[in-house]
């Protein structure tokens, strides 16, 4: 209702795409309303980003986002000022009983199970990251803030059960992610660290990368692309 203001066209469509061996099933949601300009575009999944004012409350496409992620897909959103919006839930194709091995590509490869420290004031990007997370088999801990997270990793040295990965929002109050990532390295130089951003790719585009951090991942994250960064850290350990 609010994208169609003066009324227009909503189309569903399911469909498949991919090439042989690698194929997706597609479910769209399109509109022929007002759109959205880049930067919108670019933030609408963010939890509790909204441009409603005092009507929203920025958690539909989060949580859209979020139940994707637990079922292995992906969003993907375009969309342009005037030229209407398309939301594509793109969900990879399962194994069938008669599915033969040159019908469908490899798994994804899954790292192994690691010990994973996630730093991040909002509560509805912890529970997707965590779902997710968790669903591959990593041991998850949360902290709601920069300077729990710092607390919670210190006292896991202290204690000899040290995380294998720290993931830490960039944008957070008081202590943000540079200061934990500053301090996770002080503390242990040798854990990784994942710095989450919605500049991700400008930021790496940009060379500038905070010191102490691994890898940069736009937010929120796609599965894909954590389970990537993930073994590749896993492979630059051994």
């Amino acid at each position: 209702m609010d994208a169609v203001p003066e009324g227009g066209t909503l189309t569903l469509r399911t469909k498949t795409s991919g090439e042989p061996g690698q194929q997706h099933v597609d479910v769209e949601v399109a509109d022929s309303g007002v759109g959205m300009d880049e930067e919108t575009r670019r933030r609408c999944l963010e939890p509790f980003f909204t441009t409603k004012g005092e009507r929203g409350t920025g958690l539909g496409l989060a949580m859209v986002y979020g139940v994707t992620q637990r079922h292995n897909a992906e969003v993907e959103i375009d969309s342009a000022r005037g030229k209407g919006t398309c939301v594509r839930m793109r969900f990879s194709v399962a194994i069938s009983a008669g599915s033969s091995a040159t019908d469908v590509s490899p798994a994804e490869p899954i790292p192994s199970r690691q010990r994973i420290l996630i730093v991040d004031d909002d509560p509805l990007l912890i529970k997707s990251l965590r779902d997710a997370l968790e669903s591959d088999g990593h041991a998850v801990i949360a902290a709601h803030g920069g300077q729990e997270g710092i607390n919670l990793f210190e006292a896991a040295q202290e204690r000899r059960e040290p995380f294998a990965v720290v993931i830490t929002d960039l944008g957070m109050p008081y202590v943000d992610g540079r200061k934990v990532a500053s301090a996770v390295k002080t503390t242990c130089p040798s854990t990784p660290v994942i710095l989450l951003t919605g500049w991700g790719q400008r930021i790496v585009a940009e060379g500038a990368v905070p010191p102490h951090v691994n890898r940069v991942l736009s937010k929120p994250p796609k599965l894909r692309e954590l389970r990537a960064a993930l073994t590749e850290i896993e492979t630059s350990k051994t």
